[in-house]
């Protein structure tokens, strides 16, 4: 019935099918851009993978992590969904500020990001017990902030839609590359050094290169054509 009654709907539209259909293109030339030697390309790629690595550690680890600092099983299950629900709002927000602030530089949303995801990494080492839901969702929304700033840089680093895919396939390439890595090596250290200690301080290390690759990326500049 319902295919019946898009037939009926669609059916006034035949007459225009034998219309000459005039496209207008716009021809936009790019300008011949080595990403993999562009200085921007690398720190938008690293800013990338890095904020990749650190949300995919959390997702393998997190839980081990909160068990071993005596939280039961079921809480470490639920405060995982807790760093998620407090992310996910985030990806979106994030793209809103940019676009009605009209911003040209992303320097202090690069910056708050770095301040929640160290100051949530230092308090699961060093911080209280009582306030762990607390640096939860620090590291939540940090994380929240560099997915959407990572997507974003595809564009606003850029000057057409051709450049913008080039970049995103090379920094998503590499990116998840290390998003690969990061547990593997997590676990490891963990292994080695019979503590979480140690390991987190790959988050710690990763939370400050967000910041210093993410002032680069954050800069209003394009990419542009790399001799």
């Amino acid at each position: 019935m319902l295919s019946f009654l898009s037939i009926l709907f669609w059916l006034p539209q035949v007459k225009y099918f034998n219309k000459e259909t005039v496209i207008v293109q716009n021809k936009v030339v790019d300008s011949q851009v080595k990403l993999w030697r562009s200085p921007l390309a690398w720190q938008v790629t690293l800013f990338m993978g890095l904020q990749s690595m650190v949300f995919y550690i959390l997702i393998a680890w997190l839980p081990e992590i909160l068990q071993q600092q005596g939280i039961s099983s079921d809480q470490s299950g639920w405060l995982l969904s807790v760093m998620q629900l407090a992310l996910l709002p985030f990806t979106f927000i994030v793209p809103i500020i940019i676009i009605a602030g009209r911003m040209k530089s992303q320097h202090s949303l690069v910056s708050i990001t770095s301040v929640l995801l160290l100051s949530g990494t230092l308090g699961l080492i060093y911080g209280s017990k009582s306030f762990i839901i607390c640096w939860i969702v620090m590291i939540g929304i940090g994380g929240g902030f560099a997915f959407s700033l990572a997507m974003m840089f595809f564009g606003l680093r850029t000057e057409s839609a051709r450049q913008a895919a080039e970049l995103s396939g090379m920094a998503q390439s590499v990116g998840y590359l290390l998003a690969a890595i990061g547990p593997t090596l997590f676990g490891y250290l963990h292994d080695v050094s019979n503590s979480w200690t140690t390991p987190l301080f790959i988050l710690v290390g990763a939370s400050l290169l967000i910041f210093l690759f993410g002032l680069g990326a954050g800069r209003d500049r394009y990419i542009g054509p790399v001799k």
